[in-house]
């Protein structure tokens, strides 16, 4: 079975930021797919299909995600290579991904949790690229901030992409996945 964890943060000021790509991307999959999301035992709400594959967005907040992928992985006795974090990625482009099977945290301190928290960095991500062409740094601000209207059709086009990389993730594995997905941007799908 698969865990998809969406990062993000739960408060109701930060749902519309950027930072929380990750939940939209698990929201837009699990409606695809008709599942509903139901509160957790512990700090999150998911979703779930069959003995497939899950959808978890942690309620801990961003930077401390890692406790709680712990747990589920132990709880659903789920693999480590069987996980997939989606995330925000201030260093891509808006409209790229990337699928990568290990790597550093990359400054993202929800990564920084989970790869404290597993004591591993071999750890499936899927990064969303966020930097559309008003990014200004410091990136703590514009993670901070909705995207301007004008991007509305890259990040639903970026949303649907990413949705086809999961389910190619079920279908055919990370691997496959990556070297697929990673060679293209939005419209070349």
């Amino acid at each position: 079975m698969l865990i998809f964890v969406g990062l993000g943060n739960p408060e109701e000021k930060y749902l519309q930021t950027k930072h929380n790509i990750g939940f939209w991307a698990i929201d837009v999959f699990a409606k695809k797919h008709n599942l509903e999301f139901k509160a957790g035992k512990g700090n999150f709400i998911f979703a779930k299909k069959d003995n497939e594959y899950i959808l978890v967005k942690p309620t801990t907040g961003m930077n401390r995600s890692g406790t709680i992928i712990r747990d589920l992985l132990s709880f659903y006795k789920v693999d480590i290579k069987d996980l997939v974090v989606i995330f925000d990625d201030v260093d891509l482009p808006l409209g790229e991904i990337r699928l990568r099977l290990s790597g550093g945290d990359g400054c993202h301190n929800g990564m920084k949790s989970i790869i404290h928290s597993l004591n591993t960095d071999e750890i499936t991500r899927l990064r969303m690229g966020i930097a559309a062409d008003d990014y200004r740094r410091p990136s703590e601000n514009y993670v901070l901030k909705p995207f301007n209207k004008k991007y509305k059709s890259s990040v639903d086009q970026v949303l649907e992409f990413t949705c086809d990389a999961m389910s190619s993730v079920i279908k055919e594995g990370a691997v496959f996945t990556s070297n697929r997905f990673n060679k293209q941007i939005i419209g070349e799908a």
